[in-house]
């Protein structure tokens, strides 16, 4: 739960916004490029609604795959195809660079 609550470090506040889906995005994940723009359009719609952005590439995948996710997706009550969609995104955001710095 520690780690869960580790990713509400701006909670409710203004901070980096989740990186679009793109052709690179795609390329790098097993996901389908659909699965992504879910997975995407929930974090915007859910997760974005109390928190930041906060880089995935922070957090081991098996600590996102098994606890951090099951952890926000039963507090955000999200159903389980959003929450695996959510999972595939934030999966293959982990590969990209670190996000600018917000100010």
């Amino acid at each position: 739960m520690g780690v869960a609550l580790a990713l509400l470090p701006g909670s409710c506040g203004p901070g980096d916004t989740a990186p679009a889906v793109t052709s690179r995005l795609v390329q790098i994940s097993a996901a389908s490029a659909s699965m992504l723009e879910r997975g995407y359009r929930v974090h915007q719609a859910k997760c974005a609604k109390c928190h930041s952005f906060e880089n995935p590439a922070r957090y081991p995948a098996d600590t996102l795959t098994g606890r951090i996710m099951p952890e926000m997706a039963r507090k955000s009550n999200l159903e389980p195809g959003d929450a695996q969609a959510v999972l595939a995104y934030l999966l293959a955001a982990r590969q990209l660079p670190p996000p600018p710095a917000s100010r």
